[in-house]
This record gives C-alpha cells, structure tokens and sequence, in this order.
C-alpha cells in the first residue's frame, strides 16, 4: 500500500472521534453490539481511505479492547475476535458485496438484523428503535 498519505488537523480529529464513540461503546453496560460494530466499521473505513495499514488498524483496535479491561476473559476474548472480524471485513470488504457499494448501510443492515449484547442476556431492541 506504501506510505500512508498526509491527514489533515480535520482528519485526525474524526480518527479520534471514532475512537472516543468505540471506546464509549466498549464502556456501555451492556455492550451493544450494533452500536460497537457501526463505530468499528466507521473507524475502519476511514483509516483505510487515509492510507493506514490492515496491522496498524487491528493494533489500535486491540489497544482499544485492552484498556477496556472487559470481564470476564472468555468474553474479552470473544469480543477482540468479533471486532477483529469486523476490522477485516470493513477494510477488505465482505465477501459477496462490491467494494464499490457502502459499506456503511452494509453494516448497519446486517448489525440490525443481530442485535445482541455481550456479556449480558440479549435485549429485545425492537421496541427502542420504533421510536
């Protein structure tokens, strides 16, 4: 990919943004997974556009986890594989859809149809998002 293009103050502040909402994210009891997924994939998306490397994405990612310090282990762990597994496909795509096409409405559309919480019973959401 070569070397990462320059990123304006602009650009770098939105980085931080989205690494303030994964963050807030990762802190919410219980974790939602649409709202954590549609913050990776934001994430993700806009440090490919701004020439960051697969590595140093997933790096961040798992820095992001580990401060979270998330209890107990076994869902630590799940939860670092299911990020990571968003990391790749927000970056490289999904299989079966067109770079070309938002990623974005993509993942919001497929978080939708599987919202769950980590840790903690699932949460009927249906009755939160008529609203």
């Amino acid at each position: 990919m070569g070397k990462p293009a320059r990123r304006s103050h602009a650009q770098l502040a939105a980085a931080a943004d989205l690494r303030s909402a994964i963050i807030a994210s990762l802190a919410a009891k219980p974790i939602y997974e649409q709202s954590l997924r549609r913050g990776v994939w934001t994430y993700v998306v806009g440090e490919r556009d701004g020439g960051a490397s697969p590595g140093t994405v997933i790096l961040t990612l798992n820095d992001l986890l580990d401060e979270a310090r998330i209890t107990p282990v076994s869902v630590h762990r799940a939860l670092t594989r299911q990020v990571i597994l968003w990391c790749v496909e927000a970056y490289f795509g999904q299989p079966g859809v067109d770079r070309g096409e938002d990623v974005r409405s993509d993942s919001r559309e497929l978080a939708a149809s599987r919202s769950t919480t980590w840790g903690y019973p699932p949460v009927d959401m249906s009755a939160s998002e008529a609203k």
